[in-house]
């Protein structure tokens, strides 16, 4: 079963907590710069992961060496725990990459 969308209230105070995502129209958005090129396409592939374990995929956009990820529950028509739970898995991801 899929969870239910999320409260106003519980979004704002989860994006108290992550800075770098912002909202934008309903949608959780984290933008990422990088150095290179092949270390952004790298990002892409390891967040495949990330969306296969808990089965929810974001929208990637990849633009030379910037990121942008994008996330919703689509059949919920708003944010839900997948989303956050993909986010904080990316941001434990991008931090064990700054501290590569």
């Amino acid at each position: 079963m899929r969870p239910a969308r999320l409260t106003a209230t519980e979004v704002d105070a989860w994006l108290a907590r992550r800075p770098s995502w912002r909202l934008v129209e309903g949608h959780l958005v984290r933008e990422w710069h990088v150095a290179s090129h092949r270390e952004a396409a790298q990002l892409v592939l390891d967040q495949v992961a990330i969306a296969d374990r808990l089965d929810h995929h974001p929208v990637v956009t990849l633009t030379y060496l910037d990121l942008r990820f994008e996330l919703w529950t689509h059949d919920r028509g708003g944010l839900t725990a997948l989303d956050l739970a993909y986010a904080d898995a990316l941001e434990d991801l991008l931090a064990e990459r700054s501290n590569s």
